[in-house]
């Protein structure tokens, strides 16, 4: 039942962060250039914090064996940290989005 609670919380995560990438999709026509930088940076640091939860998540539940080059989940936990980072880091964005409300 733990499990099943586990995956319940990483399937809501990735829910957010793929609503997040639908909402950074749907600001590139955005005519207000604020508006449409401050969005794909929240979609930024939304995706990015989804993305690393779900694969930290996947790798603790199957156990020191998910970071082994046989298993696909050490391969994907590498790809989601090197796509986090694509770009700028979450913690960059953020920078960004708290200069704006200042």
């Amino acid at each position: 039942q733990v499990v099943q609670h586990r995956l319940a919380d990483m399937f809501m995560t990735m829910e957010q962060g793929r609503s997040m990438a639908m909402l950074a999709t749907m600001m590139v026509e955005q005519p207000d250039a604020d508006e449409r930088a401050r969005k794909i940076a929240q979609a930024k640091v939304g995706v990015g914090q989804a993305a690393r939860y779900v694969s930290q998540s996947a790798i603790q539940m199957h156990g020191g064996i998910g970071m082994t080059e046989e298993y696909a989940v050490g391969h994907y936990f590498r790809r989601c940290m090197v796509i986090e980072r694509r770009f700028g880091d979450p913690a960059y964005y953020l920078q960004q989005l708290a200069e704006a409300v200042e």
